[in-house]
């Protein structure tokens, strides 16, 4: 009933600020405000006070097909736990689990409903592809998941007329190939972008077998893979005010089941099919700018080894309304809605299940003073047989001086989340809980900004520290009733950590350039276990590193360019004790390429090496790794002047 009557009260107050309009009218002339803009991402201009990462798009461009875990491996701080090379890939944002990170597609959430995580290996994004990162819980923003952070994917709508083809084939070690194609079109009313890859590996390299006697090297066996991924975007200028636009994505990907050190091969292989569709409808209504999107998905896991046989899948339906209204110069409005339907087919269930989800948002900024940015944002939620909290965020940016091309911005941000049980979690036969309880966090963090720009000098820094806490924390581990693991809600999971980066570019004159960047992160992670004696203390979450850095370098002269880039990871434990751990290790790739061009061709050839070191390393245990190993490129592009 408060809820409710909350949720009244927001709306009324929604509709006495859009009534703001008229009276301001009437003081205009004697009131300057600063405008706000909304020309950013959907996203970023409701995110005062929080850390948000701009992924620089220049590898997807130049390696199409390469997927998301190899791009956030080497430009963030994020740490990926691989069982092997092309094999599946899980993130750990902020010291959380994988299934506490939202990943979102043009606005809808495209986590597997039945795990609830994303595997990032199933991701090679489109070449056109924005990739940010949203730090911290944002559960007001993204819904349900977003407790350690949220990934997005965003896909620009551009009229300007072009047309451009490229094509790239790429070959290298332990069987490795790649294929792509891109195509993009507008003529300033219709716009069209199509990409196609494909991406296979043998994975037949040698390694240090550190679970046999003496550590001998062996062939890696059934670990070869091979994913193809095409995607559709067709965009119409309905008028000047209305646009419709159509984005299909569909990965296709069969991989053997790279087995553990140790372990008998079972023949293990899996089949993903991962098939995405949405519309979406923007125009001026009401004085503001009203979207309405809708989308299918259809995801299929279909697992086998020896003596197994797990099928999977599950249809999901989406829908999305909103409004934006600036009802004063320095105040931004938006209202939605959103609804989610899930049809689950698996086998482990023992049956069909259906589960419905509705969330009502309103996010607000405002910006009281030309150095001042202020946005509430919340989001109530319904869940079929759960209650979600109710989920607040407040940030806030403040421009403390300006001098000399510096700016130095103060931030912080508070912000509530919540995770409803999988339908793994509640379903899964033996072992599902449907007593389970949503998880709810808070987060907390504050920083300092920093941005130069003077001449050929440019640069973005960022101090950031924070707090994290969830309660009802769930996890997976053995059950007392019998040999099966089942999910229980942990009391607490506490954690804090700093982040650090920083983003250069000098350009010397028109054949001279560098860029370089640096992203570091501090992580505690811990949840109160009982020691030999019973007494509670506090123990790292296994696979979550104190220490993860990403540098990069890149220098340019003409049409060359020479490239590093290089990854430290701190240790990380295997168990909940902490008795067991994996060493920490440094990785570095570097590349070498130049362009060729004639008239509207343009020709790269690049050669990579990956692994650069030798470094003999391992992600999850006792799954091997590539050592040192070579990739050569060759790509041709056509575009012609307009």
């Amino acid at each position: 009933m408060v809820r409710r009557l909350f949720l009244f009260a927001l709306a009324s107050v929604a509709l006495e600020i859009l009534s703001l309009q008229v009276s301001y009218a009437q003081v205009q002339d004697t009131v300057q405000l600063t405008p706000v803009t909304i020309s950013a991402p959907r996203y970023t201009r409701y995110v005062s006070g929080a850390r948000v990462q701009r992924i620089d798009t220049l590898l997807l461009q130049r390696q199409p097909g390469i997927t998301l875990s190899e791009v956030l491996q080497q430009r963030s701080p994020l740490y990926f736990k691989s069982y092997g090379n092309g094999m599946t890939a899980t993130v750990a944002f902020r010291g959380t689990s994988s299934s506490h990170t939202a990943v979102l597609w043009n606005g809808f959430n495209i986590a597997l409903p039945t795990l609830g995580m994303s595997d990032f290996a199933l991701l090679p994004p489109p070449p056109n592809t924005q990739v940010s990162l949203q730090h911290g819980p944002s559960g007001a923003l993204h819904g349900s998941g977003a407790v350690g952070g949220a990934v997005l994917l965003e896909n620009p709508v551009s009229f300007a007329p072009q047309q451009q083809i490229q094509v790239q084939q790429e070959i290298g070690s332990f069987g490795h190939r790649r294929s792509a194609a891109t195509g993009t079109f507008s003529n300033g009313r219709l716009a069209l972008t199509s990409s196609f890859t494909r991406s296979a590996s043998q994975n037949d390299f040698k390694f240090e077998n550190i679970a046999a006697f003496g550590a001998p090297r062996e062939t890696q066996q059934n670990a070869a893979f091979s994913q193809t991924s095409l995607a559709q975007e067709v965009h119409y200028k309905l008028g000047q005010a209305q646009r419709l636009s159509v984005r299909g994505w569909y990965v296709k990907t069969h991989r053997q089941i790279q087995p553990s050190m140790g372990s008998a091969n079972t023949h293990a292989q899996q089949n993903d099919e991962n098939l995405r569709l949405m519309a979406e409808w923007q125009g001026q209504v009401a004085g503001g700018s009203t979207t309405v999107r809708g989308a299918y998905f259809n995801d299929v896991l279909n697992y086998r080894d020896d003596g197994v046989l797990s099928l999977s899948t599950v249809n999901t339906y989406q829908s999305q309304v909103e409004h934006e209204r600036q009802l004063l110069p320095n105040l931004l409005l938006q209202l939605g809605e959103e609804g989610q339907l899930f049809k689950a087919n698996v086998g482990g269930y023992g049956g069909k299940v259906d589960e419905t989800r509705f969330s009502t948002y309103s996010w607000l900024r405002y910006d009281p003073l030309p150095e001042l940015q202020i946005s509430l944002n919340l989001r109530q939620a319904w869940v079929q047989g759960f209650n979600p909290p109710l989920t607040p965020t407040l940030g806030a940016n403040y421009i403390i001086t300006e001098f000399a091309g510096n700016t130095f911005t103060a931030k912080a941000n508070v912000s509530r989340s919540y995770r409803v049980p999988t339908l793994n979690d509640r379903f899964w036969r033996p072992g599902g809980n449907p007593g389970l309880q949503p998880e709810s966090g808070w987060g907390y963090e504050s920083g300092l900004a920093h941005v130069y720009k003077n001449g050929n000098v440019t640069g973005t820094s960022e101090l950031t520290a924070y707090a994290l806490q969830v309660k009802d924390w769930i996890q997976w581990q053995p059950s007392q009733a019998g040999p099966f693991s089942e999910p229980v809600n942990l009391q607490h999971v506490r954690g804090h950590g700093v982040e650090v980066d920083s983003r250069w570019q000098f350009a010397f004159d028109a054949n001279w350039s560098l860029f370089g960047g640096v992203a570091y992160a501090y992580t505690i992670s811990q949840q109160k276990l009982p020691n030999t004696q019973a007494i509670l203390q506090e123990r790292q979450l296994f696979y979550v590193p104190k220490h993860k850095v990403a540098g990069w370098f890149e220098a340019r002269f003409k049409n060359w360019w020479l490239s590093t880039d290089a990854t430290f990871t701190g240790r990380r434990f295997t168990d909940n004790d902490n008795n067991n751990w994996l060493p920490a290790y440094t990785l570095i790739n570097a590349s070498v390429g130049k362009t060729f061009t004639w008239h509207s061709f343009e020709t790269q050839l690049m050669a990579q090496v990956q692994n650069l070191t030798n470094t003999v390393y391992q992600t999850m245990a006792y799954r091997a790794m590539p050592p040192r190993n070579f990739r050569l490129s060759l790509s041709l592009k056509w575009a012609p002047q307009p």
